[in-house]
Order: C-alpha cells, then structure tokens, then sequence
C-alpha cells in the first residue's frame, strides 16, 4: 500500500504468477466462508486488495445480474480481464481513499492487513462501509507455521523462516492471523467466527508455492538471511518429483463478523 512499505513489486511479470499461486491455494478456502456467509443474487460486494480477480470473478456469478462487486487494488493490472457488466474495477489505496459508509453486503480481503501500518482502523473503515447486518470475511497468514516440515530438514527451515523476516523489515506482521479475531472484537464486529487453515504437503505436490521463493530470492540474499545455494536447493527441490520432505506452509486465518444493526 502507498502509506507503508508493501514487499512485492505489483507491477512486475512474476508478480502475477504470485497472484495465481495464492488463488490456487487459497480460492477454495475463501469461497467456502464465503458460502457460509450466504452471498447471493442482489448483493453489493467489495473486494480489497484483489489481485488476480478470482475471487471477484466467483463473487460476480453468485450476485447475479441484480448484484455489484468492486474490485480494488493498487496495481489494478491483473484485474483488466474482469469485464463482467456487474463488476467494477478501481485503483484504490484502502489507508487512504474514501470507501463510503453503509454501502455494501459484504467486504472481503485476503492477505492486505498485514501490509498496512494500522490493520485495526482499517478494519474500522470496512465495517463502516458495510450496511447494517452487513459481513466482513478478512484473511490472513501466521507465518510461524511456514518453517515446519516432516522430517526436519534445515535448509528449508533456514529459507521458509526469512519472509517472516523480510516482512518485518517492511514494517509487516508475518503473525497477524492470529490477531484477526481480537481485531474484528476491537473494532465492534459482531458474530465473530474464526478458522485457521494449513496444507502439508509434498513439495513436488504444491509447485505453485515455489513462486513465492522465486520472486523473493534476491531479496533474501541481499538482507543475508539465506544463501544462493540454500535458496537455490529449495526453489530446485519443488521441481523434483522424488523429493519426499513434506513442508507444512503457512496458516491462514479466515476470519469473519458482522457490522451490527
């Protein structure tokens, strides 16, 4: 975000292949909440922080042709193919443009709050913008999970654990997750309903998480938290179909609550 120090370069080609390997993690996850939340035809959506669009592109099927979603981010480029009649896309800095009061069903946004310098009166800004009885579903990692890995192996306990670094420096909380549910309590949302999700796996068996190491290889060296070579071997294992180390990602926490009436 414009107003802190936000550790990916939107604009750049891997960019969107960091996108994409969010979505096919975590799509499934966020639309179940979402469906549990109950969005249907008519409703008014915002989505923050959108990035690739998927969600939006699923929130626009459930509204229907009676409903709206907004789409915002501050590098809108990978959100130009939504062009759906009931979507709308904006260049929106969420810390410091107006979003309105009383306009929405719903609000969502998916790994944004760790990025900015104030997450709780961002939270506050979102439950202002919902109607009354209006739903917030805000997304998050605790990183702290990132390192874990059966059997121990430490090259890869060595490079999972720097981004939680790297975020940090960048002004980050790499453990906001884990704060989700007393932040949507600090900020009066009623309902609250919390869940933490992780997905072990084998490293061949999630190739899209390679991206993340990828686009941040030269930052992780260049603040000397890993070498070429320990950043190198974990990039080179996820290509390796017999590499059987079973790496347990970080946890997302899907949080919702609703504004009250």
């Amino acid at each position: 975000m414009a107003s802190t120090k936000y550790m990916f370069d939107t604009a750049e080609e891997g960019e969107r292949d960091r996108l994409l390997a969010h979505a096919l993690m975590w799509d499934p996850v966020t639309r179940r909440r979402l469906g549990g939340i109950g969005v249907t035809e008519g409703w008014r959506c915002l989505e923050v922080g959108a990035g690739s669009g998927t969600v939006t592109r699923w929130l626009a099927g459930q509204v229907g042709g009676s409903g709206h979603v907004v789409a915002t981010d501050i590098q809108p480029r990978w959100l130009r193919s939504l062009d759906a009649p009931n979507v709308e896309v904006l260049r929106h800095d969420v810390t410091t443009d107006p979003l309105g009061e009383s306009v929405y069903d719903l609000i969502c946004a998916r790994l944004v709050l760790t990025h900015l310098p104030d997450p709780l009166a961002t939270v506050g800004k979102l439950l202002r913008a919902l109607v009354p009885g209006g739903w917030l579903l805000v997304e998050e990692y605790d990183l702290r999970s990132l390192p874990l890995c059966d059997p121990p192996d430490a090259t890869w306990h060595k490079v999972a654990a720097a981004p939680s670094e790297i975020l940090r420096l960048g002004g980050g909380d790499p453990e906001l997750g884990a704060k989700l549910t007393g932040i949507l309590h600090a900020a009066g949302a009623a309902e609250i309903d919390t869940e933490a999700v992780a997905l072990p796996r084998r490293m061949p068996e999630v190739l899209s998480w390679q991206a993340q190491f990828v686009q941040f290889r030269e930052r992780l060296i260049d603040a000397g938290l890993v070498s070429p070579a320990e950043v190198d071997k974990v990039i080179a294992d996820f290509d390796d179909d017999t590499c059987d180390l079973v790496v347990h990602g970080p946890t997302l926490v899907s949080a919702r609550g609703r504004k009250g009436d």
